[in-house]
Parts: C-alpha cells; structure tokens; sequence
C-alpha cells in the first residue's frame, strides 16, 4: 500500500489526504485497462483553530464526483468527523485533480470515496488500519489523453441532486443541444441535436432500454432517483452500442454500492407547487460484516400529483402516480464479480382533456384559441378519468466480470417486460383499455477488453464485442402497432493508440435485424391501397399478414483526442457513420391512440437510414475560464421523415374516427442533413461566483429541396450567476443560483408544411438555493428550486402539445433529504 506524500511545511498540522479506489459496481462496467478515477495531485489541508483547544483528530470521508475532464464536479460529505474538519476536507476536496474514469474507452463521470485525515499538530498523521482498500498511487502527472472523441455531456452529484423531483428527460435537458419534447400527458421524452428518441439509444446499468418508443407521450421508463450520473454522448454512436445510437447516446449509471461492512442510505422528501405534488424515496446499501463481499441495495420511491396548470388554466387530467423499486446484489470473488438487479417503474397518467376535437373545423379553429374549449371546467384534481396510460416496466439483469486478467471479460443477460394500457374515450359500461401491448426483450451482451499493448512510442488498448436480443410485442383490443417478433445480433471491435498527448481511435461494427410482423386483413388492405406493400410482400391467411422483412447494417468511426497544452486546451475530433433499421411503428403504424394525438401513418416500404457524421470539438479549461462548443454535421441517407401531410390546397389534413378528429402525420424518406452547434463557457469557475452560458442550435434541411424541416428544435440561450461556497456559518456547501432560458421563435421551418405557425420565442426565469446541515455523522440537505418565476404563457415548437395548450407554468419545488 502506497501513501501518498505530504509537505508538511505547508500545513498547519499533520494532516493527509488519501483517495480510496473501490473495485465494485461503482466502477462495474470499467474492466481493466479501463478504470476508476486517479488522484494525481494533493490538496493543501489546514487544521481549524476551534479544533486546537481540543486537540481533535479524526478521519473525514467526502466522495467526489469526477469529470470526464478529470475535473471535481461535486464534492459531498458522506461520513466521519468530528464535523469541524468537515469544511476545510469539502473545499480540499473541490481542489483535486484526477485523471477520469474511463469506461468501454469512453471517459465518463464517476465518483470516488476520499478520506482526509486530521491530527493534532506536532501529532504524526493517523496510521491507516491494516485491513483498509486499497490506496490509490499517487502519480506525478496527468493522462491527457483519457478523454472522449465525443461531445460529452454529465448531469452528476449535487446538480442531479438538485433536479430530485423532475423526470428523467427533464433532467437530462441540463446538457446543452439536449430539448424536452411534450405532448398531451405528464411526460416527456429527449431530442438531442435535433433527433428524437427512437434514433437515440438510453442504457440504464448498461442495458439497453426497451420499450413502445411511437407514441410522444411515452416518457422513458426510467426512475430518476435510481440515477447516480447521466452522461450524454452527442452524436453517433453505433460502432460501441448498436443501430439504435444513430443521433446520440444517454448512458444512467447508479450510484455505486457500498463495499466496506456496514450501511449507508438516504431518504428525501420533495413537494412542487404545480399540480401540488410530492414524491417520496429511499435507498439503503448494506454489507453484512460477516461476509464482507457481498452489497446489497434496496431502494424504491412513491409520487402522486394532480392536474397540471398552465399559467390561466388548469391543463385538466393530467394528474399522474408513480412508484418505482429495485434491489441488487453483487459479490466479489479475487478475478470474479458476479451481480444481480431487478427493477420495477410503475406510471398511471391521465392525457390531456385538451387532446380532444370532434371534427376537422373544430381542430383547426382551435389553433387560434388563447385557451382550449371547456378549460374553464376543469380543475387541479387528482382523480384521473379517460383518457389514461398505465404503463409498467420490468427489467432482471445478471451480470459476471472477471478483472486482474490478461483479458478482462463482462458478460450481461437482462430481460424486460414492457406493459402498455392505453384507456380512451368510451362508453360507462366499457371499464378495460381499447389498447393493450406487451413487449418482451432478452438480451445477451458479451464484451472483452485487453490489456494496454506498448506499440513502439505509443500504447495500444481495445476490444470487442457481441449482442444479441430476441423482442416480442403482443397487442390485444384495438390493433394499432401490429404483432412482431425480432432477432437481431451484432459484433463489434474498437481500439485506441496513444502517442505522447495524441490518442487515435478506431472502430467498426456489423449488425442483422430479422422481424416477422403479422397484420391484420384490415391493415393490409389499407397498405395495398396506398401502394406500400405488393401482394407478394407477405404470406396472406384468413386472420393476418405475415411480412417478413431482414435488414444489415455497417457501423465505422475514426476519432481522435488532443490535449494541445495538458489540462487547458484540448481538441476532439469525431468521424461516425452509422445505419438504423426502421421500427415497426415507422412501417405498419395506422391510426392513433390517447398518448399520440396525432393520425399516423406508416410506411412498409421503408428501408434503414444510414449517417454520416463529423463532430470537432474543443475545450480550453483555465482557472478563470472554462469553455467548450461543439460544432456538427450530419447527412442522413433515407432519413424516415415524420411530418404532417398536406392536401393540394396546401391546408393540413385532418382525419375523422370515433374517437374525434386527429390532423394526419405520415412517415416517408428523404435525404436530409442537420447541423448546428452547442457549447458552453463558465466565468470564474473556481471562485464562490461563476457565471454559466450554454447554448445551442440546430438546422435540418431536405438534402435534395434545401427546404427546412418540421419540428426541429427552436435555437436556446441559457445563461445563470451561481454563487457557491464550501461553508456559511453552520451550513455545508450552500448555494444559491439565479438564471434564464431563453427560446427563439422558429423561423427554419417550411411554413408550407406546417399545420400551424410556430409559436413566439420565450423567456423562462428560475432560481434556487439548499445547502447541508451536518447531523453528527450524517447531514441533512435542503433546497428550493423555482422554474418560469414570471409565470410566462408560451408554447414550444418541438412539442405536439402547442396543437392544443400552452406548457405548464410557475412552478416551485422544495426537497429535504437525510443521510442514513
């Protein structure tokens, strides 16, 4: 055991600073030679006057949120005392500079335990029991070329602590180029640069997230709480994660789990203003001190709200209830961890009253109304009627790692159980769904890594990969999204070469998609009629259409990183192609359901888009300033276009059914190319006041017209003054921040091709303050956070909602949460 080196001439007592590398989950997807972060340099520590009297001594444990940048985003109290030193260790801790870790070649956020040690002067520092983790080695510099090729970026320790209370989407949308989508429902779904979700891959514990991706409505599955970083990769990312990842890549990772005999946990407790809800949750880490290496974690949360309002209306029956729980299991053998997780995410919401016309002259009338018809009836309630959405989301995953090995293995098997009850407009007598799907998912990962190869002046490290998943989607009552089943394999190899302060990375990747769809006559009938399929397409029977369909797909990319002055100027450099097959919706979806107010239509004929992407990006980290933006272009080859379709009047068309008049979307192909940029600077980074800037702005056009296209995001500004400190008083690391988003009106749009002309730009004010109390061993933390202070009436572009209602308005949360 290495401990690292002090000058004691600089301190005012024997005091030390040791970071701890735990070897479990919290680092569960990082086989050698990928790793947890490294302390490279040590923090000047000062033993406090108020503990002199009393000759104090102790061991105080802050756990660090680390960059992909190296940099310390968080820093949080989490055990050990006396609680005097507990302000000195947070603001040494906030000083450290570590290489990242780096995970699947991929330089992510993670966080790490570290212990300040604090003895009396003249006092020798506190020896270390002899039964301690392992200590990090000390090394003289930084690795500058840890980075990714990416644009990169992470939501992590006390800023996601900060968005407790907010779904996943709204969450992920704190990183610039990420937009929330809505709809007429208490959800929401991601756009990042300009692509929905189904082009963007969500993995959660590192398993790719399966669900009914058609409808807008259809909030990603995913337990915000359950999240300990969210890292976002911007751009193509199909060689390391499959077709899915054509426009970017969200990667959640929970906290890690706790690896020294004992318990940890905590509990909060959040209230909001709109809607008047609250949400509860808790989550406990044990190691039985009898068998040292096994965690165990339970956790689970319980929320309830009621209707939405908008600032001079209620948005009535969009209440919702949602629980969620998991637990997980790992135990660590000398080259072997094995780990175990279930999780459940259980939503009941109501979609908008709002969401509703009865014929094609009252759609259209009231897209010039200032509130819809009959709001002035509707109420902040909790009841819920028709329309609603129960939805259910199961995922088991066993997981093996070896370590320690010349090649380090992983291998995951997860399956998902997706349960979809979709509750329209009926009448009294009729109690059950008019739609009901399930959607089954097994998967099975392999990967292996090996070690770092020296290659003359540079070092070389890789790897590769297999995947493979076998899908079922059952539906019964109103058919909408037909029966499929799916099997779909690919195989993948990336290495890196690092020179000096150059790294060079490379990749490729084969994937084939085999699915039999089964429609009904109807369905059929309806795409002989419009001349997407031929009668030889599928194998006709009294009761349904097979269509069978296979689909292959390559996946490149070549990137580099370099740090052209270490730790302050640094380029990334990104060239990806990478293929998509068509979803099922995208081909055979007809008609529409309470959380897609649209009338869809789809295309059997559509065939796979393939991207061709380029992405620089470059930083410049200074202690006054730091930097980023990240310019893109993307040609997408058949892109599968979802936009309205017009009539030869120009005027939207507007389908008529028994549920009411629904204006007619379709998907079709066509070359298209989006481009545009985000980024962000922070003034005085380093000192109690910053100012943050983030923005961006994306454009897409017919590669072939040069026309704008329909629902890309609108260009943003968000600009914020934080002021944060590592103490106040009795107060641990009190903050207090002031800001604003600002939404420019959509003028890169085809004005010919929308149902309704974008609304006005938009300005959104927000604040918020917390700060911690330290409780003996423990802390407890609060915090208010207030989003569009000004209670502004707007609509957003990119969200189906602006058809129908304004967004929701002013609303104020406040969370309290306690260590355990």
């Amino acid at each position: 055991m290495v401990s690292p080196t002090l000058d004691h001439r600089r301190l005012s007592a024997a005091a030390c600073v040791v970071a701890v590398a735990l070897a479990g989950p919290a680092f569960a997807e990082t086989p050698a030679p990928d790793g947890p972060p490294r302390l490279l340099a040590q923090a000047d520590l000062h033993y406090p006057e108020e503990a002199v009297a009393e000759r104090l001594s102790g061991e105080v444990t802050i756990t660090v949120t680390v960059g992909p940048d190296g940099a310390v985003l968080d820093a949080v109290h989490t055990g050990g005392g006396p609680a005097v030193f507990v302000p000195d260790a947070l603001a040494a801790a906030r000083t450290l500079r570590f290489s990242p870790a780096v995970k699947g070649g991929v330089a992510i956020a993670a966080t790490v335990p570290v212990r300040f040690r604090y003895a009396p002067p003249a006092d020798p520092p506190p020896t270390p029991p002899a039964d301690e983790p392992e200590e990090v080695v000390v090394e003289s510099h930084r690795d500058p070329t840890a980075g990714e090729t990416h644009a990169v970026g992470t939501i992590a320790g006390a800023e996601l602590q900060r968005a407790a209370g907010q779904d996943f989407t709204e969450t992920a949308a704190r990183v610039p180029g990420v937009v929330v989508a809505r709809s007429s429902a208490d959800g929401s779904k991601p756009i990042i640069r300009g692509q929905v979700e189904r082009r963007l891959l969500v993995l959660f514990d590192g398993v790719r997230h399966e669900s009914q991706k058609w409808g807008p409505d259809h909030a990603t599955e995913i337990d915000p709480f359950a999240a300990g970083a969210i890292h976002v990769v911007k751009g193509a990312s199909g060689v390391r994660y499959g077709p899915d990842a054509i426009g970017g890549v969200v990667l959640v990772e929970p906290p890690p789990l706790l690896e020294a005999p004992g318990y940890v946990g905590d509990a909060q407790l959040v209230g909001a203003s709109n809607g008047w809800r609250g949400v509860g949750a808790a989550r406990l880490d044990v190691v039985p001190g009898a068998l040292a290496d096994l965690s165990i974690r339970a956790e689970g949360n319980y929320g309830r709200g009621a209707a939405l309002r908008a600032p001079t209306y209620v948005l009535g029956n969009t209440g919702s209830e949602e629980w969620n729980a998991g637990v997980a299991l790992e135990y660590r053998l000398p080259v072997l961890a094995l780990y175990a997780a279930w999780r459940h995410f259980d939503l009941r919401a109501g979609v908008c009253y709002c969401a509703k016309s009865g014929s094609p002259d009252d759609f259209l009338s009231q897209l010039d109304l200032d509130a819809p018809v009959g709001a002035e009836r509707w109420t902040e309630t909790y009841d819920i009627g028709r329309a609603w959405q129960d939805v259910s989301h199961d995922t088991a995953l066993l997981r093996a790692r070896t370590s320690g090995l010349e090649w380090d293995a992983e291998a995951t098997y997860a399956f998902q159980l997706n349960r979809r009850l979709e509750y329209d407009h009926a009448r009294e007598a009729i109690t059950g769904p008019q739609y009901d799907f399930t959607l089954r998912t097994h998967s099975l990962d392999g990967k292996m890594e090996h070690a770092e190869i020296s290659v003359g002046p540079g070092r070389l490290r890789g790897g590769g990969g297999v995947s493979g998943s076998f899908q079922e989607n059952v539906y019964a009552g109103l058919p909408l999204v037909p029966n499929f089943r799916a099997f779909q394999g690919g195989v993948f190899a990336h290495e890196r070469l690092t020179v000096g302060h150059l790294a060079v990375e490379t990749g490729v990747r084969y994937d084939h998609l085999s699915r039999t769809a089964w429609l009904t006559p109807s369905a059929f009938e309806r795409s002989l009629a419009r001349g997407t399929l031929a009668e030889d397409d599928c194998e006709r029977s009294e009761d349904a259409a097979r269509c069978p369909a296979a689909y292959d797909s390559a996946s490149a990319s070549v990137g580099g990183f370099w740090a052209a002055m270490p730790g302050v100027v640094e380029f990334r450099l990104d060239l990806s192609t990478a293929t998509r097959f068509p979803d099922t919706d995208e081909l055979y979806l007809s008609g529409s359901a309470p959380t897609f107010p649209v009338y869809a239509v789809g295309d059997p004929g559509l065939g796979p888009e393939t991207n061709w992407g380029a992405t620089p990006t470059m930083g410049l980290r200074l202690r006054w300033l730091e930097a980023e933006v990240s310019p893109y272009v993307n040609y997408i080859d058949d892109y599968v276009y979802f936009a309205p379709e017009l009539g030869a009047d120009g005027a939207p068309l507007v389908d008529v059914t028994i549920q009411g008049a629904f204006p007619r979307f379709s998907f079709r192909p066509i070359d298209a190319v989006f481009y545009g940029a985000d980024g962000g600077v922070t003034i005085a980074p380093m000192s109690p006041v910053s100012l943050v800037l983030q923005g961006a702005l994306v454009r897409g056009r017919d590669a072939d017209t040069g026309g704008f296209l329909v629902m890309v995001p609108a260009d943003r500004i968000d600009a914020a003054a934080r002021v944060e400190r590592p103490s106040l008083g009795p107060l641990i690391e009190p903050y207090a921040e002031f800001g604003g988003l600002y939404v420019f009106e959509q003028t890169y749009t085809d004005p010919d091709a929308e149902i309704a002309p974008p609304p006005d730009g938009y300005f959104l004010l927000r604040a918020g303050l917390g700060a911690r109390v330290p409780l003996s061993r423990r802390a407890l933390s609060f915090g208010v956070e207030a989003t569009n202070l000004l209670d502004q009436r707007y609509r957003d572009y990119s969200s189906l909602l602006r058809y129908y209602a304004d967004e929701p308005g002013r609303d104020v949360r406040l969370r309290v949460g306690v260590e355990i």
